[in-house]
């Protein structure tokens, strides 16, 4: 945060007939210029082909690669026998006669459990259902890390601004305690108006150094999300249209309602309407005196659901699932569109403030000429000169720094709509 200078009184600064400059000025001079050169931050490194999406895709194989590999094997499925319900039984029967003109039979039997269509049915929409939930999810997990990198590259940009400003005034305080030094080895003002000035310049070192190590922590924020060392070029985003804003598009509301109608059609699965169809395979062999007979035969059972097809229980689940969602998806809907509302507001009352600082931009640039003529010109006053140059520095950020937060907040209308990198 830029502070406002301490302002001393006009009357401490002497015109242009005190006393001569003192030789070690210069020195002195030479000291701050330095310090100014030694602090001023480095610009983070940009690239000029590398944009936004190559840092999402470069975050999102970084940070995959730190996940588990998902095990598959509960998921393997033999296509040859998915028409199965279940695991194939045989049954072997052997009938012998007491009798000795009786009958005797051998019989062996397959049963088989085939999937009703119904169920057939619900696998087919499950089956979809789960590339839909992998979709989701991944739309979900490269918006979030689209907010992150969103958050880096923006902050990024107000501290290299901050720093910039800081900068600008740490070189005009240069001057100002420069010549406070001399009048205070002079004596002609007393030394700890001096050592105030003083203090001023320090501070703004310190500061900038702060700036400095902030963005560093940024910077390296950054390469531990994408692996990059270089930010992208062109940082900001097109305004999102009506037709973005859809919040039933939304990753999030996407995947709340994939894993309900997931879940619904799970609970459906497991309905009367599921029940297996039996195929029964008979061979049977009979045999009496004199007289033998192989029979092979088919049998097929279908069920006939005549009732609901949830029980009690299931319909009992069914309803507090179905609550759960709604509730759920309402509350989310509720979140989203405040946001949005929220930043529209803010946005529209950053370009009205932009409007007016643009206004008084013309009566800046004069002014910091106007006092610079003066200054240079070694006018009496040389302080207030000095003081107001300081004061359209702050100005000028002022203006830098809300022509960010317009793209900024471009950006997050648009992490708000859903839309990623």
């Amino acid at each position: 945060m830029l502070t406002r200078p301490f302002l001393l009184h006009n009357s401490l600064i002497p015109n242009n007939k005190e006393k001569p400059v003192k030789a070690s000025a210069i020195q002195l001079k030479h000291f701050f210029i330095f310090c100014i050169l030694v602090t001023q931050p480095p610009l983070a490194n940009a690239q000029s082909n590398l944009t936004l999406h190559d840092s999402l895709t470069a975050a999102v194989e970084k940070q995959s690669s730190k996940m588990p590999a998902p095990n598959n094997s509960a998921l393997t499925d033999n296509k040859n026998f998915n028409w199965l319900d279940g695991s194939p039984s045989a049954s072997l029967v052997y009938l012998d006669s007491q009798q000795s003109l009786g009958t005797t039979e051998s019989e062996i039997s397959l049963n088989l459990p085939i999937k009703s269509p119904f169920l057939r049915k619900i696998e087919k929409s499950l089956s979809s259902k789960v590339d839909s939930l992998r979709t989701s999810a991944q739309k979900q997990y490269a918006l979030f890390l689209s907010g992150i990198i969103r958050d880096i590259v923006w902050e990024i940009q107000i501290e290299k601004l901050s720093a910039t400003a800081v900068s600008k005034k740490q070189s005009i305080l240069a001057e100002l305690t420069l010549k406070y030094k001399e009048m205070a080895q002079a004596q002609a003002i007393p030394q700890y108006a001096s050592l105030i000035v003083q203090k001023e310049f320090n501070d703004h070192q310190i500061s900038l150094v702060q700036h400095q190590q902030n963005i560093n922590n940024l910077m390296a924020k950054y390469y531990r999300l994408t692996g990059l060392n270089a930010l992208p070029n062109v940082i900001t985003e097109a305004a999102p249209n009506v037709g973005q804003m859809n919040i039933n598009a939304h990753p999030d509301i996407v995947a709340l309602d994939n894993t309900f109608q997931s879940t619904e059609q799970t609970l459906l699965s497991t309905s009367k309407s599921t029940a297996p169809w039996n195929v029964q395979i008979t061979g049977k062999r009979v045999e009496t005196p004199g007289f033998s007979e192989n029979q092979l035969g088919l049998g097929i059972e279908v069920p006939i659901n005549i009732v609901n097809q949830l029980s009690t229980l299931q319909q009992s689940e069914y309803s507090k699932i179905n609550t759960e969602y709604q509730i759920a998806r309402s509350k989310l809907m509720h979140e989203l569109s405040e946001a949005q509302a929220n930043l529209k507001q803010e946005y529209t009352f950053l370009q009205q403030k932009q409007t007016l600082l643009n206004a008084s931009s013309a009566n800046l640039s004069a002014l910091t000429q106007a006092m610079t003529e003066l200054r240079e010109a070694n006018a009496p006053n040389q302080e207030f000169y000095i003081r107001t140059l300081l004061d359209t520095v702050d100005s000028e950020y002022s203006i830098e720094l809300n022509l960010i937060h317009l793209q900024r907040h471009i950006a997050l209308m648009r992490q708000a709509a859903g839309l990623t990198l």
